[in-house]
């Protein structure tokens, strides 16, 4: 027999995971501050990989979750490609991570402050989109945090620009400039992930209203 009480309870049960993997993201920006701000050890890269194995994990479990489930309020694809998109965040993060520790000594006196702050801002407005998603906070409210996420793509692309022009000085050593270009790209790859997370909302608040 149908029961709209188990399909509300299976609908949160999704929402609790995405808030869940969501939150990685904001975590793994956070360690990832530590080390470019110099406040934690660089040649550590279990926090990374904890956060990354944690969403995977939390990944596999949304999939259990859509394999059982049989009526549900939300589309599998969906589901699918949120989980996915929110997955690729911590993983982005700690690929960058990786490759920072084992260019440090090149890399360590560039200041990445302004993508910080942008990925910062970015993963937290992420998880403030799902969990006003998870609590039903409406059409508009979704609207608005997706704008500010899209606000926040277009400042990260005009960041990498400018972080990026300045690699091209004639003064600035060829192979440093190099290493810091791929690292910076990476960190606005971030970025990219968190709107691809809040298209994914946005449309499946629209569908669902």
């Amino acid at each position: 027999m149908f029961s709209l009480q188990k399909v509300m309870g299976r609908d949160d049960e999704f929402c609790a995971l995405l808030e869940a993997s969501a939150t990685e993201a904001v975590r793994s920006v956070v360690a990832l501050k530590g080390i470019l701000l110099n406040k934690c050890d660089v040649s550590d890269l279990e926090v990374f990989q904890l956060a990354r194995r944690n969403d995977k994990d939390i990944t596999s479990k949304i999939g259990e979750l859509l394999n059982r489930a049989i009526v549900t309020s939300f589309e599998r694809e969906d589901i699918e490609e949120l989980s996915q998109a929110l997955y690729k965040i911590p993983k982005t993060v700690e690929k960058f991570a990786e490759r920072y520790l084992i260019v440090v000594e090149r890399a360590r006196g560039f200041d990445f402050t302004r993508q910080l702050i942008l990925l910062e801002e970015a993963t937290r407005s992420v998880l403030e989109m799902v969990q006003a998603f998870r609590c039903d906070a409406g059409v508009a409210e979704i609207k608005r945090l997706d704008t500010r996420i899209q606000r926040l793509e277009s400042e990260a692309d005009d960041v990498i620009l400018d972080l990026i022009g300045d690699l091209y000085h004639p003064e600035f050593p060829s192979l440093e400039a190099i290493i810091i270009k791929d690292l910076i790209e990476l960190n606005e790859k971030v970025v990219d992930r968190c709107r691809d997370a809040s298209g994914v909302i946005a449309r499946l608040v629209i569908k669902l209203h």
